[in-house]
């Protein structure tokens, strides 16, 4: 298995494993390349043999040094064999090197799983918003405090 960056011809498969795993909430295409675009170093797939198990991609606000996880999908078939949390690692640390002084993500309250992953490598839960995305589903604000580069010039 091998955590890479995306290639355009990878969205594809991203966005299967983001219908699969969000349903009618999923990204459609469109949203996806433009990701690509806007985030490309922060978009990475895991592979394996050429088929894409899962991805993650975030972005930094750059006014605010606050990274971001924007979304994190792992294919049913690939669920529990620790993909979401090795993605997750290696986009924080790509964040962190870029002089993250946080990192923050928004998951369903309800989503256990998820919250683990997360919680496992140190985000804690901040505040939840009743309607997020204003459509009156609630998210969970979750953040990971960082010591960044900066610190060490």
């Amino acid at each position: 298995m091998n955590i890479r960056s995306a290639t355009l011809e990878d969205l594809e498969s991203v966005h299967q494993i983001e219908t699969l795993s969000f349903d009618d909430g999923s990204y459609p295409p469109f949203v996806l390349r433009q990701f690509f675009d806007i985030s490309h170093e922060y978009f990475l797939v895991a592979e394996d043999e050429g088929k894409i198990l899962g991805y993650v991609l975030g972005n930094i606000n750059k006014n605010t040094s606050q990274g971001w996880v924007l979304s994190l999908g792992v294919h049913p078939e690939s669920r529990g064999k620790k993909l979401g949390k090795l993605l997750t690692e290696k986009l924080v640390e790509l964040l962190e090197n870029d002089l993250s002084t946080e990192i923050c993500l928004t998951v369903h309250p309800d989503n256990t799983m998820a919250k683990k992953i997360y919680e496992n490598l140190g985000f804690k839960a901040v505040k939840t918003f009743d309607n997020y995305y204003n459509d009156l589903e609630a998210r969970l604000l979750m953040k990971k405090q960082l010591i960044t580069l900066r610190f060490n010039a």
